[in-house]
């Protein structure tokens, strides 16, 4: 069975290899506020409000193991408008493929710099893992990332148009000249001006 723990990485979710029920095993997780908190310092954002996994692990080709669910998260991040917290809802499919090191289904190492090896049966390589037991906790973490809003704002919130070079003869001031209205009174008469 699975074993979440609280280590190096924020999210630690074992899973051994070795004793796989024929019919797959069933994986149902959920982190706790500790690893919720770590993983929110990890990925630099205001909170991880929930993070969930259904997942079954499975064998694959014999000595792989194939692990695939669903994964569910609530993420608050600041918005990049008004920085006020914002909270999206992650919902994504999760599938990665572990074998363990020295498999013969393992990636080709590149021999090379100008070596490419190309997989035609598979879209992404397996990773590999060492041991009796693989931990799929970085996976989880990385599917979290990759699923951030890279630009995190309010729905009814819209960046507005700044215009960067405005036209001199118009009578349109620079934002230079916007900002030297800003330089307090004080400043301005200790230089004489």
């Amino acid at each position: 069975m699975s074993n979440p723990q609280t280590g190096p990485d924020p999210i630690r979710l074992h899973i051994a290899a070795e004793k796989l029920p024929r019919d797959g095993l069933e994986i149902r997780y959920e982190a706790n506020e500790a690893e919720r908190a770590a993983l929110a310092r990890h990925l630099d954002i205001l909170e991880v409000r929930e993070l969930r996994a259904d997942l079954t692990a499975s064998r694959w080709r014999g000595e792989g193991v194939k692990v695939k669910g669903s994964l569910r998260a609530t993420l608050v991040q600041e918005s990049v408008v008004t920085l006020e917290p914002v909270s999206q809802a992650l919902n994504e499919a999760f599938e990665t493929t572990f074998v363990p090191e020295g498999s013969r289904l393992a990636p080709v190492p590149q021999t090379g710099e100008n070596e490419i090896h190309v997989d035609l049966e598979s879209e992404d390589p397996p990773e590999t893992f060492r041991g009796p037991q693989i931990d799929v906790g970085p996976f989880l973490m990385e599917a979290v990332s990759l699923g951030l809003d890279p630009y995190p704002r309010e729905s009814d919130v819209a960046f507005e148009a700044v215009d960067t070079d405005p036209d001199p003869k118009a009578g349109v001031r620079s934002a230079f000249d916007v900002l030297t209205t800003l330089v307090p009174r004080e400043t301005k008469d200790a230089k004489g001006e």
